[in-house]
């Protein structure tokens, strides 16, 4: 004879039942939204582009000292760092160099990893302020200048500048990171991932932009004429908001750079001289591109690697998230990650 199920206890097998369905589609949910499902496909690209042009340039052109006012040739030291980060700054932005000094900028150990920062910029509009950015230089010592008007139009110029400076004068650096000054950069939660890597090589790790078509309008700041760029969309490439290369990728975008016709948007350019030389980009959700996260202590001091837009007086706050005292995420928040901060970063837009 079989057994029917008691009444009273119905409702709780629906309960339970309903528990495990929504645990299953928050898991869903997380892997769609979260970056997984990117990083999955990001997985993909390395199968069907990767390869390709995989011999490294005997003798990438890199900048001779000629092409710095301010060339800080020895700010490497003796002993490379494990990660070095690379701050593209603007004369002006002093403020926003000071703010990352006093923050994360100023760790030189980060997971136990040794790291360090620079700032590279181009030439002010005036004497005044070039006197001022040599005082800067010789107070701190982490400014790294190049020959060349700083303008929007330069960025490319600017990108590739310190490219070849870290190759020339840091070769033995493992990691690149190029960031924005106004990005927060979790270096602990950045290091540890970098040092859990299988390999130190071939790496192009950033937010990837995916099918993004020239804007051909002449009147645009992005403007990208058909002389410069005639196909279609761009490979996939990472947000110049914050990416990290690891050494030889970084000699290889440099080897690429005499075969890619320059392009003003330089996280563009940089992607297509990694695609020329058959180096797909590596997704990663922990990066967050062009979107602005709210000052969450789980966000900041754990799941993100890096955020963007974070001003001159919030940089100290966010850092402080990273260095309190004990987690910053309870168990629920850090299993749903990259996804809540997402939330958070959504309805602040309300």
């Amino acid at each position: 004879m079989a057994h029917r199920l008691c009444p009273s206890r119905r409702p709780l097998a629906w309960l339970l039942r309903g528990l495990l369905a929504g645990l299953g589609g928050l898991v869903l949910v997380n892997l769609l939204f979260a970056g997984a499902g990117e990083e999955l496909l990001s997985w993909l690209l390395t199968l069907f582009l990767g390869g390709g042009r995989a011999v490294l340039p005997a003798d990438p052109p890199l900048p001779g000292p000629g092409a710095f006012l301010i060339p800080n040739l020895d700010a490497c030291g003796p002993r490379a760092p494990f990660l070095l980060v690379l701050v593209a700054s603007a004369p002006g932005h002093v403020a926003q160099r000071q703010a990352v000094r006093a923050s994360w900028g100023g760790v030189r150990r980060a997971a136990g990893y040794p790291v360090q920062t620079l700032f590279a910029l181009g030439a002010p509009g005036s004497g005044e302020e070039q006197a001022q950015l040599e005082q800067e230089a010789q107070r701190h010592g982490d400014l790294v200048q190049g020959r060349f008007a700083d303008t929007y139009a330069n960025l490319t110029l600017k990108t590739m500048m310190l490219l070849g400076w870290a190759a020339a004068h840091c070769p033995g650096a493992a990691f690149l990171a190029k960031v924005d000054d106004d990005v927060f950069l979790n270096l602990p939660a950045l290091a540890r991932h970098l040092g859990a890597l299988p390999s130190p090589h071939r790496l192009y790790l950033g937010r990837i932009h995916w099918r993004v078509w020239p804007d051909r309008a002449p009147s645009s700041r992005h403007h990208v004429p058909a002389s410069a760029y005639p196909v279609g969309a761009f490979p996939p490439y990472c947000s110049g908001t914050a990416y990290v290369l690891s050494a030889d990728t970084a000699l290889w975008v440099l080897g690429a750079a005499p075969h890619v016709p320059p392009v003003p948007l330089e996280d563009v350019y940089v992607g297509l001289c990694a695609h020329w030389a058959g180096l797909p980009p590596t997704h990663t959700a922990h990066m967050a591109g062009s979107t602005h996260y709210p000052l969450d202590p789980c966000c900041y001091g754990e799941v993100l690697y890096s955020v963007h837009e974070v001003g001159p007086q919030a940089m100290g706050a966010a850092w402080a998230l990273v260095e309190g005292e004990g987690e910053a995420c309870t168990p629920l928040q850090r299993a749903l990650g990259v996804l809540r901060c997402k939330v958070l970063a959504l309805l602040q837009d309300l």
